[in-house]
């Protein structure tokens, strides 16, 4: 029973706190604050802020500000001004309905350069917590933002430019010196009369070649092992009903172990038309780039896959 009065209570209160609200001056906004728009004519800038003892208030700006005064400044326990805030706390010396003034200047140079608060001393449950203060927008700041804007798209297309060309720049063989991805030996290559395919495999190969590229090594214990970037280039022949595009492809070595490849294919094998080159390449330990692989090629999904034998890399 010792819970009934004071869940009555708090309904009491609750159902108590829309009267306590209502006064001659509005309520403030307790959710997100006030925004408070301001006018070009200098001669209107003049808002009143409500205030309470002991109840911090934010001013926030939409630029630079500058405190130009304020009234009965020693009867606040603190003010403190940032670049673009202001933040009060009144004492317990100031009584409610006491009116101070505040200028405040913008130093932007934008209109309006000064707007002027006063400072309604008031209830707790009237004060406002933070106030967000805006300027109109004239024509001229948005020119200036559009060109500001514009210029830093200029700027990202400059850097995007430049980095493109730098890829560009930076590819084929001084990429490969750059990135270290190869050695000495350069790239070394193996020609193959084509490749054994699997029996009812219905793609055939034609003049494959086989490349090798190999990082310089890193030396000292506990080096970076020596990476080999093998690559296959084969032409494809379709003597199957339907055409044929590679969508991923595998190699895998005598002993199971299974290396992901990238894969391009320039168009796809159509059944009695010209072959299409294709290329796969991986980037392996230099040791495992040894013996004898299987090609495994499919198609988007792996609804048909084709399986070449024989793959060895110089």
């Amino acid at each position: 029973m010792p819970a009934l009065p004071a869940a009555l209570a708090m309904l009491t209160l609750l159902a108590s706190a829309p009267a306590a609200a209502q006064s001659s001056l509005q309520p403030p906004d307790t959710g997100g604050g006030r925004q408070l728009l301001l006018s070009v004519d200098a001669a209107e800038q003049e808002h009143e802020v409500r205030i309470s003892p002991n109840t911090p208030i934010n001013l926030f700006f939409d630029g630079q500000v500058q405190l130009v005064g304020l009234e009965g400044r020693e009867h606040f326990r603190r003010v403190a001004v940032t670049e673009d805030s202001i933040i009060l706390m009144a004492s317990r010396e100031l009584k409610p309905g006491r009116r101070l003034r505040m200028p405040v200047r913008f130093l932007d140079g934008l209109a309006p350069t000064q707007v002027d608060f006063i400072l309604v001393v008031a209830s707790p449950a009237q004060a406002e917590r933070h106030v967000e203060v805006y300027r109109p927008r004239s024509p001229e700041s948005d020119h200036a933002e559009a060109r500001e804007e514009r210029e830093k798209a200029r700027q990202c297309q400059a850097e995007l430019t430049l980095e493109r060309e730098e890829k560009k720049r930076l590819g084929g063989l001084m990429g490969l010196l750059v990135s270290k991805q190869m050695d000495e030996e350069g790239v070394v290559t193996l020609r193959f009369k084509a490749f054994p395919r699997l029996a009812g495999e219905q793609l055939a190969t034609w003049l494959p070649v086989s490349y090798r590229a190999t990082s310089p090594s890193t030396g000292g214990n506990g080096g970076q092992p020596r990476i080999a970037q093998v690559a296959v280039q084969l032409w494809l022949a379709n003597e199957s009903a339907q055409s044929w595009l590679a969508a991923g492809a595998e190699l895998v070595s005598e002993s199971g172990a299974r290396w992901s490849a990238m894969v391009w294919q320039e168009a796809p094998v159509v059944p009695g038309a010209e072959r299409q080159r294709l290329v796969v390449k991986v980037e392996m330990p230099e040791a495992e780039a040894r013996g004898t692989f299987l090609l495994e090629l499919w198609e988007e999904g792996r609804t048909r896959s084709v399986t070449f034998g024989g793959v060895s890399f110089p």
